[in-house]
């Protein structure tokens, strides 16, 4: 791993520890154990720390749920462990992520945005596809319709003012909205695959 990728990778550990906004340069630098002018060696500015690091931790979280797509598994198991890869980073994120990324930096949240919704289409879509060719997904489902709506998931997931309890984690509206979803799309087939393996998943998902 390059210097700058350490670097990014040890300030994502502490965006996940403490949010983003409440971390200054002085503070990062501190827990570091650098200067705060080292720190200017490799970013311009507090808002090009964020984009490198949030940057670097979305190109990361992408190439390890293709790799997943590329084991070509069952649908259904596909979506499961495309979902351990997202319950794992909803775990680690602090809560107050996207709000912060929203509000402070909007350049680095329009690309989060942009790349996670267009990548998570064209990786949901071909579920989709496939699912309906293997005759495990009910075939009159909407794929683009269906492929976009799960795109915006995350945008549910951290609403606030929908999901305001401190008692609902994350990780059970994420759980409870796939498990709504993945009723809706399988076929008698799918859903018998489905309630035959689903103790399965869950295990694999909270391991």
């Amino acid at each position: 791993m390059t210097k700058i990728k350490e670097i990014n990778h040890q300030i994502h550990l502490l965006f996940q520890q403490y949010g983003i906004r409440s971390l200054t340069m002085d503070d990062l630098a501190n827990k570091l154990g650098c200067s705060k002018k080292t720190l200017y060696v490799y970013y311009e500015n507090r808002a090009d720390l964020v984009h490198k690091v949030i940057s670097q931790d979305l190109d990361k979280h992408l190439s390890r749920v293709q790799a997943v797509f590329n084991l070509k598994k069952h649908p259904i198991e596909e979506l499961f462990l495309h979902n351990k890869l997202d319950l794992e980073k909803l775990n680690s994120i602090h809560p107050s992520t996207l709000y912060d990324l929203k509000k402070y930096y909007p350049k680095t949240w329009s690309k989060f945005d942009q790349i996670t919704k267009k990548k998570g289409y064209v990786f949901i879509s071909n579920n989709l596809k496939r699912g309906i060719e293997l005759g495990v997904y009910r075939k009159e489902i909407h794929v683009e319709i269906l492929a976009k709506i799960l795109t915006e998931k995350f945008e549910i997931i951290f609403n606030q003012t929908l999901f305001s309890s401190s008692s609902i984690s994350f990780a059970t509206i994420y759980q409870e909205l796939m498990s709504h979803y993945i009723y809706g799309i399988v076929n008698e087939m799918g859903k018998g695959y489905f309630k035959k393996n689903k103790e399965k998943f869950i295990s694999n998902e909270t391991d």
